[in-house]
């Protein structure tokens, strides 16, 4: 079995690091393309019609799209100087959930989702459900929920603990 494009969620968690480290890794040995997905929650298209919700301007998100697009941009570095040939970068918005185990592993051919076991939505877990478990469930690829560091050591979580953005 190999994969040929590689999807990794990047929400600024340490989880999300320690995916996207064992993601570099799958990418390297199957030579792969990565993908990097950041998911900024809100609206993915704009609403209007007969609803009433009206239209959501997007430029509310201008802000957090362009620090994570900065973010990615590193990420991307990290990944080229481990040695990923290919390596794309994406910020959308949209639900997270819907966004890596759906729409996007369906819209770029994913073949393989690497996702940290918990993030950064700590009260949308609680509601609804983790996003890895949901991704487990609903992605039409292989899912490899990370729960370990690169020498295997389970991480310990600080409760309140949020990067720094």
């Amino acid at each position: 079995m190999s994969y040929q494009k590689i999807l990794v969620g990047i929400d600024g968690s340490t989880q999300s690091d320690m995916a996207f480290n064992k993601a570099v890794e799958v990418a390297l040995q199957n030579n792969a393309q990565l993908h990097l997905l950041s998911v900024i929650n809100g609206e993915r298209y704009p609403t209007t019609g007969p609803s009433g919700y009206g239209f959501v301007d997007h430029s509310i998100y201008e802000s957090a799209v362009e620090v994570m697009k900065k973010r990615l941009g590193s990420y991307r570095t990290k990944a080229e100087n481990a040695g990923v040939k290919d390596v794309k970068t994406d910020v959308v918005i949209g639900n997270a959930k819907l966004e890596l185990a759906e729409h996007y592993p369906a819209e770029n051919d994913i073949d393989l989702i690497v996702i940290g076991a918990t993030g950064l939505n700590v009260v949308g877990r609680l509601i609804v459900g983790s996003t890895a478990a949901y991704t487990i469930r609903e992605a039409p690829c292989d899912v490899t929920v990370v729960k370990t560091d690169m020498k295997n050591k389970k991480l310990e979580v600080k409760k309140n603990s949020y990067p720094e953005i």
